[in-house]
């Protein structure tokens, strides 16, 4: 079979057309799409600012072969556009990478295509009972009002600045089901200095966020913060803390583990090259 590869128009996330592509067959038959997602970040992956994300998803077929040409032909034009991209920024180390599911057959196709494996790290620590923790006085603690749209939405563009991810307003939602959900903001004198979101589940303590803004870092706000949720959680009970953070976090990690965490389940989800 013939496959043909386009370019379509710009997407959603303002995507230009050349780091987009969909493959066709004869009679114009859809059999998958890819693209290519450039952004720098040096909050979240400092080692590696310059993110070049892609993500190749050929059509479902019955026909395996045609599968996987398919994906093997959109992997080679996303993966040289990717490079493409990297040559705009000699002066960031880049990685190019893909994942953000747990599709095995998926992860699997990149592997074989040179990516190296990278995890996304499940890290859990316990408070001992003897743990006490007061925020200094200069120190204030707001919540986040989600049932506001100016706040939610304040929130949702600091939240795309400082992570990978954009922010997932359903998956938000559905966190703030859960026992002793709080999403707060730390201030010194009206100004932003980080935050964080947690839960509780199946009676342990969930961190999902944990950020600090530009400006405040190297000033330790990031350990009081997470004293605080220590505090908080063993307040109500709860004696261990749970947690994930992607590897590549090098800076977050560290801080975890010099708080105790230690790592109890990995989980290949990014795999990637650096360039």
């Amino acid at each position: 079979m013939n496959i043909f590869i386009i370019h379509s128009e710009e997407d959603q996330y303002g995507n230009s057309k050349e780091n987009i592509f969909i493959a066709f067959g004869e009679h114009r038959s859809y059999l998958g799409s890819a693209f290519a997602y450039p952004a720098i970040n040096h909050h979240q992956t400092p080692d590696t600012p310059y993110l070049i994300y892609i993500s190749v998803d050929p059509a479902d077929h019955s026909d395996q072969l045609l599968k996987q040409e398919v994906s093997q032909r959109l992997f080679d034009r996303v993966l040289a556009r990717a490079k493409e991209l990297r040559r705009l920024r000699p002066d960031l180390t880049a990685r190019i990478y893909a994942g953000f599911e747990a599709d095995q057959e998926k992860l699997s196709f990149y592997m074989r295509n040179g990516f190296e494996s990278n995890d996304s790290v499940v890290m859990e620590a316990p408070i001992p009972d003897s743990f006490t923790y007061t925020l200094p006085d200069d120190i204030e603690v707001t919540q986040v009002n989600l049932n506001s749209d100016k706040e939610t939405m304040e929130y949702k563009e600091r939240y795309d600045e400082i992570f990978v991810t954009p922010l997932n307003l359903e998956a938000l939602a559905e966190q703030g089901r859960y026992p002793y959900f709080h999403n707060l903001s730390f201030l010194q004198e009206g100004k932003l200095l980080g935050g964080c979101t947690f839960f509780a589940k199946d009676n342990c303590g969930y961190i999902e966020t944990v950020y600090v803004v530009p400006e405040a870092r190297g000033t330790g706000i990031a350990r009081a913060i997470m004293n605080y949720m220590f505090d908080y959680f063993l307040t109500h009970r709860m004696d261990a803390v749970r947690l994930e953070v992607w590897q590549l976090n090098t800076r977050a990690a560290g801080l975890y583990r010099s708080l105790g965490f230690i790592e109890v389940e990995t989980t290949t989800m990014f795999p990637g090259m650096i360039l």
